[in-house]
């Protein structure tokens, strides 16, 4: 067997199996088996889903009495498998030379124990499994093996790990276990960072909501939730309250790639921030499950990410309103249907109205599964914002109608278009800026 330098680095990164309905939300049937599946262990790792920055410190020479200890920084993302049976983590550090390892975790419920497999881009070969679990808060997990010619047994110690600065320590015994030297040390904590403002993955999210309860849940919502998606690497584009339905709560939410959905889904709704709020949010729900998942028609025709409200300056909040044109378009028929469409889109902005974004069906496998989203496309949307209500009146709605007879002769649409009228809450990025002229 190799020695432990690569899979060591198992135990920080492979994370959790999910069990998540309508935007996370749980049903009375998935509370039952989570909590089964709490007491069991199957979920121990659930807290290590999504993205982490690591520093490392790493003995220099191993079993020999040495004190000298090497510090670098690597990096941990990870995401579901099998809609939640495994997981998968991707690791990345520039440290002796660099190299990209890959885990891959599987709990068994009968020995209700955790298997974790590793293979890295330095070799290519998938290493047999290291076996653990938890008890309380610490997790143990043992193995044999062989370090330069002996024979020894290794062991991970995870701790802290109702913290949000987790601990993983790594040690050999020549002894079989009577004593122990630590020669690995990584301390994590979550990666608050999003460099890209390219967010290709696009969520348009329509909530019914419980009668009387829409202006409770909106201030819920943004009072608590924004900020968290922005610290996970994605962004929620804005908020609003459907005119049309009055108990429809509408918002937008971006994700740098597809792989990120699942890794930002995962680490959001099994965080303690929805832990926390997640009755209060639930409660207030009828339906969660209109969703289109969708992409930017062009990397220039993305949604703008606006400045956040300020709520110092901005004392009203919000203004203007957003418009959202859904098309049900005929299959294989997007970008003829999009290019057909432009005329009026330039109408719209002759008539007041700034574009916002034209998006499409997004066409991929749900990779977090228990989130659904509709597939019953493809659509295009067109997002528009306008000043105010007399814009609205006066000229955007009176071409809009005009528009309706064009669009439906291009024979490329499967249904009459929808027009959603949306007001921003308080705190929606998507507004009319005050420095902006018609």
């Amino acid at each position: 067997m190799q020695t432990r330098f690569s899979k060591t680095l198992i135990f920080v990164l492979a994370l959790l199996p999910l069990t998540v309905s309508r935007d996370g939300q749980t049903s009375k049937a998935e509370g039952v088996v989570m909590k089964e599946a709490a007491k069991d262990g199957a979920r121990d790792f659930d807290v290590w889903m999504g993205a982490w920055r690591v520093h490392n410190r790493r003995l220099r020479e191993r079993l020999k009495g040495s004190t000298t200890w090497d510090e670098f920084e690597s990096t941990s993302v990870a995401r579901p498998l099998l809609g939640g049976a495994a997981n998968q983590d991707e690791y990345r550090t520039d440290f002796a030379g660099g190299f990209i390892g890959m885990s891959f975790r599987f709990f068994d419920r009968a020995t209700k124990q955790w298997a974790i497999y590793w293979a890295d881009s330095r070799k290519g070969v998938l290493d047999p499994p290291v076996v653990g679990s938890f008890a309380g808060d610490t997790g143990i997990f043992e193995a044999t093996d062989i370090f330069e010619g002996r024979p020894i047994r290794v062991r991970f110690t995870w701790s802290r790990v109702t913290t949000g600065t987790p601990r993983w320590e790594q040690a050999f015994s020549m002894d079989g276990g009577e004593t122990w030297e630590t020669n690995w040390v990584m301390d994590m904590a979550r990666d608050q960072t999003s460099e890209s403002k390219d967010f290709q993955v696009i969520e348009l999210r329509r909530y019914a909501i419980k009668e009387g309860e829409r202006d409770h849940f909106a201030r819920y919502f943004e009072s608590y939730f924004p900020e968290a998606f922005q610290q996970l690497g994605a962004i929620a584009y804005g908020q609003f309250l459907e005119r049309k339905n009055g108990s429809w709560f509408t918002w937008l939410r971006g994700f740098e790639n597809i792989d990120a959905r699942a890794t930002v889904n995962a680490a959001f709704y099994y965080g303690p921030l929805w832990k926390e709020h997640a009755s209060a949010m639930n409660d207030r729900m009828l339906d969660s499950d209109n969703v289109l998942l969708l992409r930017p028609l062009s990397p220039e025709r993305g949604i703008a990410l606006l400045p956040a409200v300020d709520p110092v300056a901005d004392e009203r909040g919000a203004q203007g309103v957003v418009v959202a044109q859904i098309f049900a378009v005929k299959a294989n028929s997007v970008e003829a249907f999009a290019q057909q469409a432009e005329p009026t889109f330039a109408r719209y902005r002759a008539a007041g109205a700034r574009d916002a974004g034209v998006l499409v069906t997004l066409d991929v496998p749900n990779n977090f599964p228990k989130l659904p989203f509709r597939t019953d496309g493809p659509y295009l949307v067109w997002l528009g914002i306008l000043k105010d209500n007399q814009t609205l009146e006066k000229r955007f709605a009176p071409v809009a109608e005009r528009s309706l007879q064009s669009l439906s002769a291009t024979g490329l649409l499967r249904g009459t278009p929808e027009l959603v009228l949306l007001d921003p809450t308080r705190r929606s990025r998507l507004r009319w800026l005050p420095e902006w002229h018609e």
